[in-house]
């Protein structure tokens, strides 16, 4: 049996279907859960865009490093010059990526 089983008409014009199309669209949800949790009364936000997944990827690798090397260097007192440039270059690139996509 359907837990919601209580129906809404629900008349729009052109405008108001093509805004409630787009807001949607930008939340990633299906149109009845996207209405339903407008109705709950939740904050929506816009769906992530596709290049956060790999900017996410970059940094959890960026802290890795980070933390292996804390590690080296409290083990051994200290860290190798190749280590603490690579850690600098991987620190750049994602502040570029950052820079270019915000």
């Amino acid at each position: 049996m359907r837990k919601r089983n209580h129906i809404i008409p629900l008349h729009l014009n052109k405008n108001e279907l093509a805004h409630l199309e787009a807001q949607v669209k930008l939340s990633g949800l299906p149109r009845e859960e996207f209405l339903r949790t407008l109705i709950m009364g939740a904050e929506l936000r816009a769906r992530p865009c596709d290049h956060h997944a790999d900017l996410l990827h970059k940094v959890a690798g960026l802290c890795n490093n980070a933390n292996q090397l804390a590690k080296v260097a409290n083990t051994y007192g200290e860290a190798s010059q190749q280590d603490i440039e690579e850690m600098t270059k991987l620190a750049r690139q994602v502040w570029e990526e950052v820079k270019e996509n915000w």
